[in-house]
């Protein structure tokens, strides 16, 4: 997986609002995703019970499912800030379909309509967004000047986090692997302290990773064993075969060739499961090429 298919998406909370008073965001705030999942399909049909179940299944890595949902909410034309908050995650969807050129009409359009309102929220989750689709087109100035605009205004600590190891992740990519450990590091530390789990098991690997990258394979196999018992909990099947895959990796660099085929043989499997299919692909063109 290479470092720009690797940039965290985010998708702005709930309005504040709103959240309060639904049961089903509720669930979602506490990465409890089987408890929103049944909420929502408990609700009337509507827009919001809609918007929950597709969160609660992009966060599980069923981005088809996710996509259906959103599209559903798309068909009623929602306005104001709840249309920003159906773009954002349109744009994120999008984008782990592998739909890039769809994602950044969504994207864009989040942001034009997020810079028309007072919310910081829709704002900062919009420029986080984009910022992951520049960098995937190879714009990293662009990249990570979003990145450095979005990170001071949002007010949710968790999509912060997501910006702060996304830079860390461009820093990796370069070469600037101390750097890279900083911005991973203060992304788990705000994980840590305000209990996003799910957050920081993705964010333990990726700095695992990093340590695989450096020879630090004792401190890699830590991180990346934490981090995955977090993933599990949440039943995130994307990041499950992210997890597969890094452990694959890790195999490969210490020559255990028989543990590298097994972790890299689920992980493409995993990956097709979520509907990524060109991570699915690179994985099994990693496998072949042991």
């Amino acid at each position: 997986m290479s470092i720009r298919r690797s940039i965290e998406g985010a998708c702005l909370a709930l309005l504040a609002g709103v959240a309060q008073a639904d049961a089903c965001h509720e669930a979602l705030a506490r990465f409890d995703y089987a408890a929103a999942t049944q909420l929502a399909a408990s609700a009337p049909a509507s827009a919001l019970s809609r918007m929950c179940a597709a969160r609660a299944a992009y966060e599980t890595g069923h981005f088809a499912d996710a996509l259906t949902r959103l599209r559903e909410v798309d068909a009623v034309y929602p306005q104001g800030e709840t249309r920003t908050y159906l773009y954002n995650w349109l744009t994120v969807t999008l984008r782990k379909l592998g739909r890039e050129p769809e994602a950044m009409q969504y994207g864009q359009a989040a942001l034009v309509w997020a810079r028309r309102e007072a919310s910081r929220q829709n704002l900062a989750t919009a420029l986080h967004n984009l910022a992951g689709l520049a960098y995937a087109r190879g714009d990293v100035p662009a990249a990570l000047a979003l990145y450095r605009e979005s990170i001071p205004l949002n007010p949710d600590l968790s999509e912060r986090s997501a910006s702060l190891n996304n830079v860390g992740l461009i820093y990796q990519a370069a070469g600037d692997r101390m750097e890279a450990e900083r911005w991973l590091s203060d992304a788990i530390a705000l994980n840590r302290t305000q209990g996003h789990f799910h957050h920081l098991g993705k964010h333990l690997m990726n700095l695992g990773n990093l340590y695989r990258e450096l020879g630090r394979y004792d401190e890699a196999q830590d991180r990346l064993d934490e981090g995955a018992t977090l993933i599990d909990r949440v039943g995130d099947v994307y990041w499950q075969a992210v997890a597969a895959r890094y452990r694959g990796w890790l195999a490969r660099d210490r020559r255990d060739w028989a543990a590298a085929g097994r972790w890299l043989a689920l992980a493409a499997r995993t990956y097709d499961a979520a509907g990524a299919i060109a991570d699915g692909d690179a994985a099994r063109e990693e496998l072949a090429g042991l």
